[in-house]
């Protein structure tokens, strides 16, 4: 067994310059960003009224003017480029912009307007004006690479671009392995259970990666063998669930090997997870998870998920946070770094209830997990621990 560490190390070796596409705006939510994306002009475009007010140039009139004439009014959208001179305002309306000269703003809450002309009741501590280029300047990045969410989508659509290159979303295959495996809603034989696993995976990557379901395969060597070698062809990424441990009829690793697949690592130092199995064949990656569906999660969580961003150029570390553990944490062995669940509440963080891999109810009430290091027997109550958020 390697540590889940060094299992990682080797998962995220495997990455490369990811393939590029150039997709429509609309399209690109949950995309990865291929490159960073330069600011084509200043943000705003130029400068603006913060507020609806009255804008006037201090330089000219002075700090705090008696009265002014009222010129005109600029509403959102319309422009006035003569230049403001002394003893003299513009009504200005919230993101109009500002006339030439004019450099302060006051709030109209703050004016009393008559007969055309205006007097200030009370001073103003801000000038009230954003100023062009305040927020980005030509050729800053604005954009980095990530995945991108609405706001990234946001900045972009004021940047003026409709479309954006994002990187190709790897394929991946599921297929979960099984001879007593029923697909949901058919009726369970006694022994059998529904597949849960193909579910999950598919859920779990469908925002990362285009997904291809493979099905469900009997334990028997021939037909897993025939299934992996189809699957390797058509897909850059294969997620194996079941058949990867030490029983008789556990025939996923062999059948790995035998369609050209090199093992990387086959066992790893976690809880839940210890069988998992990564290789890589002439053109795809494949990992092969253990059957409990816990285990599955996790392993998809913190090796899966983070080799098909890293084939897309970006690295993926999930959302974590400090939480006060509002109830102790304690195991019996020690042997392997374990993922506990947990959920959180106004009190703090505490364990989920718990039966091991094969309880996958338990991710119901589980806001993250809890990571024990080897050797690590308990956690008390009151202590700061580092939740990775799953929900």
């Amino acid at each position: 067994m390697i540590h889940p560490d060094e299992a990682l190390k080797i998962v995220l070796s495997c990455r490369q310059r990811p393939q590029v596409e150039t997709v429509p705006l609309d399209q690109a939510l949950g995309r990865v960003l291929a490159a960073p994306v330069a600011s084509s002009m200043d943000q705003p475009p130029f400068s603006k009224a913060a507020v609806d007010g009255w804008a006037w140039n201090s330089e000219a009139s002075g700090l705090a003017p008696e009265s002014l004439a009222v010129r005109n009014v600029i509403a959102a959208g319309e422009s006035d480029q003569r230049p403001l001179g002394a003893g003299e305002t513009v009504k200005v309306m919230t993101g109009a912009p500002l006339p030439p000269g004019a450099d302060r703003i006051q709030k109209v809450e703050c004016a009393q307007e008559s007969d055309g002309a205006v007097r200030f009741t009370k001073p103003e501590r801000i000038d009230n004006v954003i100023q062009r280029g305040e927020n980005a300047r030509t050729g800053d990045t604005i954009v980095s690479p990530r995945q991108l969410d609405a706001q990234d989508l946001a900045i972009l659509a004021a940047d003026g671009r409709n479309r954006v290159d994002v990187a190709v979303r790897p394929v991946v295959g599921v297929l979960s392995t099984g001879a007593e495996l029923a697909q949901p809603g058919e009726n369970l034989k006694p022994g059998w259970i529904y597949d849960s696993n193909r579910t999950q995976l598919a859920a779990h990557l469908s925002g990362i990666a285009v997904i291809r379901d493979f099905g469900t395969l009997p334990d028997d060597y021939d037909a897993t063998l025939a299934a992996v070698g189809s699957a390797l062809s058509q897909c850059d990424v294969l997620v194996l669930s079941g058949g990867v441990s030490m029983g008789d009829y556990d025939y996923v690793p062999k059948a790995l090997v035998a369609a050209g697949v090199r093992t990387l690592f086959h066992g790893v130092a976690v809880k839940p997870g210890k069988p998992t199995f990564f290789g890589t064949s002439a053109k795809s990656y494949v990992f092969g998870l253990p059957g409990n569906p816990v285990s599955v999660f996790v392993n998809t969580e913190f090796l899966v998920k983070p080799l098909l961003y890293g084939l897309q150029g970006v690295e993926y570390r999930g959302l974590s946070a400090p939480v006060t553990l509002s109830e102790g944490i304690r195991r019996g062995s020690t042997e392997r770094v374990e993922f506990l669940p947990v959920s959180i509440d106004a009190d703090g963080a505490k364990p989920v209830p718990y039966g091991g891999s094969s309880a996958l109810q338990a991710l119901a009430h589980a806001c993250g997990f809890v990571r024990l290091e080897q050797g690590q027997k308990e956690i008390s109550a009151g202590s700061v621990v580092h939740v990775r958020l799953v929900r």
